[in-house]
């Protein structure tokens, strides 16, 4: 039996375990594996002719960013009708906010992303005796934190805008790359700043696995994006959402392939 908390759902109506949910949690866990691995990889093979020639460039930093964007989008896709391909927790947490989600499975979500990237970091570790894809900030801590959840609110709010089913004039297909493309201009700013890790379950995983790169302003790849999954959602649920439930006739009468003024 489902319950929930002025609105908010606790848990779910399958209750804490079904088959249903186990497979889930495995899409989640495999999901963040292959980000792990794709998108650290792609760093690897970015920075791989650059040691010595005094940081990266406009260029490895566009290609990082097309390793996580792409990777990330088509991951989305693979997965986005078992799980959602949530892949994070400021995603899992900020449809709990937007009431997208139940708490139990943006926890047990989130578990299991920490633990697909805590597998997939210990493969590229296996692999390269490093991990790639640690973050690092290049600024203060406070500063750093501020760019993580602004760069993780464009994220969340990307994210609920993508599976919003009133909006019938998105095709399906746009909705990964949507995210896709939205990852990659997140890493283009923030990749020399921050590292880019808008994701608390890549970041941990990556500087856990490579422990000494894990500093005393690691807080803000956690508090940053996590705050930005609790505004993002409650913005978008409760500011953005009630745009389109008053406007359902509007939405219904949109076409694939047809664009239309909508305000």
């Amino acid at each position: 039996m489902a319950v929930a908390f002025f609105g908010f759902k606790i848990f779910d109506d399958d209750g804490c375990f079904s088959i249903g949910l186990l497979r889930e949690a495995l899409a989640e866990i495999l999901g963040t594996l292959l980000l792990i691995v794709l998108g650290c990889g792609g760093v690897k093979g970015a920075i791989a002719d650059g040691v010595g020639t005094g940081g990266l460039g406009s260029a490895r930093i566009l290609e990082i960013g097309i390793a996580f964007g792409l990777g990330i989008g088509g991951i989305v896709h693979l997965f986005s009708d078992i799980s959602g391909g949530q892949l994070n927790p400021a995603v899992s947490f900020g449809l709990f906010f937007a009431r997208k989600l139940s708490l139990y499975r943006a926890a047990l979500f989130t578990g299991c992303q920490i633990l697909g990237g805590l597998i997939g970091a210990g493969i590229l570790k296996a692999i390269f005796d490093t991990c790639p894809g640690a973050v690092a900030l290049n600024v203060s801590g406070v500063k750093g934190l501020f760019l993580e959840f602004f760069g993780t609110l464009f994220l969340v709010l990307t994210v609920l805008a993508t599976i919003n089913d009133k909006r019938g004039h998105a095709p399906g297909y746009l909705q990964p790359l949507s995210i896709g493309i939205c990852i990659l201009v997140a890493h283009m700013f923030l990749v020399p700043l921050t590292g880019c890790g808008i994701n608390p379950a890549r970041s941990l995983a990556t500087n856990l696995v490579e422990i000494s790169t894990l500093k005393s302003n690691f807080y803000a790849y956690i508090i940053g994006p996590l705050l930005a999954s609790l505004v993002g959602g409650l913005i978008y649920e409760f500011i953005f959402d009630p745009h389109y439930k008053k406007s359902d006739a509007n939405y219904q009468s949109v076409k694939d392939g047809e664009a239309q003024s909508m305000t």
